[in-house]
């Protein structure tokens, strides 16, 4: 081999070790577990187009202007970005990245962070996090500009020219000749990918807010004759309880069951003592890792509420909901909200009569790191203001729990009602606990709090039914969402366990048609996956349509 040939292989090995340390920035896998394996080692082919417009550059005016690297790098730096915001949103959400809906998210991934990690470390992360862009914005300047000198030397535009036009031809065969062959890539243009998809999914967004808005046009109560909507549960309490980040994982995966599944059953014995029989069954929450707010408008309105734009839009058309129905009906609306703790103006427009959020409490304990108000502090509030006061009408009541939160700790215990005095008591479980950035470092102990957590909100609700609730009422415990894929590992399924429970055999007898059992334990995973299992939005036309109309005996209190 020649000293031209030398040359040009050396030359040609700096420009695709170039290539490459710019293309493992750009084309970051959407999964943590990815970073580094086989499909991440590709040649990018946007860092190819960028380098190829410096190499044009370089040639046609002998260098390359200081504006020109800065604009091409600041290119690649926002396509860095976007795919970081995307592995985050597959991480915590385990859904792919929508700018058009994720932004107005930022607030409460703020709220996240600060409740792992402390504000100061959560700004020492955001810094960190922009620092870190900035770096990856002038690493990308440094490697173009030298680069760009390298292009004006004939040589290294003709070596770089030969690579182009190899990885180009590369790519072409995959797209083509290998199109439905799985495997590894050498040359991929996932970056440009993403960008695609986001413009498809502002695309489908807007597609959704249309069909949405038409929607609205039909109602299931628009059928059931005037006085006959919820005849059948006339008299009666009916309880809706969301114990948070509930989902099927949790009795599915051994791991969780082997303590959860315990206090399920004896949840199951408990408020048979007093009175409940129980049907289980599972339904399929619109997200995952968090946005409950989305799952409890899903489930109160019958409408597939499954991102932030909906909801805004559902807020400000107000269709008709659970809450309509049963205020029109006769019954108390009341809503109990333990972790709302800022101005919530959102919340009147739901419909509901009482509001009862953190501050009307009277909660003075110490501040658990999410959950502000305990599980069973919230429940008690709710049966001494709502249901245990007389005269009074039956009461509709969504209580949205929160002390299985992220990062789901400290776990408290269920103590005697009398005990939860002001709160304090509480602090026996709070002095001295770990912090959450303590135990967020070992994966396996953040499971643990995960799966000890929920027993613990089955307990509290267990304890309430059985002591506080009547047992002529209907009351569903369900989980608002699955944990995120930290705790359910991808792909999992995004049901949640759904218990219904009432001393009245008959009206439980309905639910056998959303597919639930006897007991207080779920039936298996469907073979056909959550496809086969009822959504949220099936509850209230299935409630509807199962209660509305005359024949079964009423109980006035």
């Amino acid at each position: 081999m020649n000293e031209n040939a030398i040359n040009a292989l050396k030359i040609g090995l700096v420009l695709l070790a170039i290539w490459m340390a710019m293309s493992l920035l750009v084309g970051l896998p959407p999964f943590v577990d990815a970073l580094f394996g086989v499909f991440h080692w590709s040649l990018s082919l946007e860092v190819g187009a960028a380098m190829a417009l410096v190499c044009v550059l370089a040639v046609w005016r002998r260098r390359v202007g200081g504006f020109a690297v800065h604009a091409v790098a600041g290119v690649l730096t926002l396509l860095v970005a976007l795919r970081i915001a995307d592995l985050t949103a597959r991480s915590v959400v385990d859904r792919p990245l929508n700018l058009f809906l994720d932004v107005s998210l930022l607030p409460a991934l703020w709220d996240v962070t600060v409740t792992l990690l402390g504000t100061a470390l959560a700004l020492l992360a955001v810094a960190a996090a922009l620092i870190g862009l900035v770096v990856t914005h002038y690493l990308f300047v440094a490697l173009l500009r030298f680069v760009g000198r390298g292009f004006t030397q004939p040589a290294t535009a003709r070596a770089f020219a030969l690579l182009a036009c190899a990885a180009l031809a590369v790519f072409v065969v995959q797209r083509t000749v290998f199109a439905e062959t799985p495997g590894w890539r050498p040359v991929g243009a996932s970056a440009s990918q993403i960008v695609y998809e986001q413009t498809q999914r502002v695309a489908w967004s807007l597609a959704s807010r249309a069909a949405f808005r038409a929607s609205l046009a039909d109602d299931p109560a628009d059928a059931i004759p005037q006085g006959a909507a919820l005849s059948r549960l006339a008299g009666r309490d009916v309880l809706i309880i969301y114990i948070e980040s509930y989902g099927v994982t949790a009795l599915d995966e051994p791991e969780y069951a082997a303590v959860v599944a315990p206090r399920v059953e004896a949840f199951g014995e408990r408020v048979a003592q007093a009175g409940f029989s129980s049907r289980s069954g599972r339904l399929v929450a619109v997200t995952v890792g968090g946005q409950s707010w989305l799952n409890h408008a899903t489930l109160s309105s019958g409408r597939h509420i499954g991102d932030q734009t909906l909801y805004s839009l559902f807020l400000a058309e107000q269709p008709r909901t659970l809450v309509h129905d049963f205020s029109d009906a006769g019954w108390r609306s009341v809503q109990i909200k333990p972790a709302i703790t800022m101005p919530w103006p959102e919340g009147q427009r739901l419909g509901y009569e009482a509001t009862w959020e953190a501050a009307d409490m009277g909660y003075r304990g110490p501040q658990f790191y999410w959950g502000i108000v305990p599980d069973q502090f919230a429940l008690d509030f709710f049966a001494r203001t709502e249901l245990e006061t007389a005269p009074r009408a039956p009461v509709f009541a969504s209580v949205a729990l929160i002390s299985s939160h992220a990062p789901w700790l400290p776990v408290p215990d269920v103590v005697a009602w009398e005990e939860l005095g002001d709160g304090s008591v509480y602090e026996r479980w709070t002095e001295g606990a770990p912090a959450p950035r303590e135990v967020w470092r070992d994966q396996l102990a953040v499971r643990r709090q995960y799966a000890l957590s929920v027993a613990h909100s089955l307990d509290a609700v267990a304890k309430f039914i059985a002591d506080r609730v009547d047992p002529s009422a209907l009351v569903v415990v369900l989980g608002d969402h699955q944990p995120a894929p930290l705790v359910t590992g991808p792909d999992a399924s995004r049901a949640v366990p759904v218990h219904v429970l009432s001393g009245d055999e008959a009206l439980l007898e309905a639910f056998a048609d959303l597919g639930f059992v006897d007991g207080m334990k779920p039936p298996p995973a469907p073979l056909g996956g959550d496809a086969t299992l009822p959504g949220m939005e099936a509850f209230r036309p299935f409630l509807l349509e199962a209660f509305s109309g005359l024949g079964f005996a009423s109980r006035a209190h």
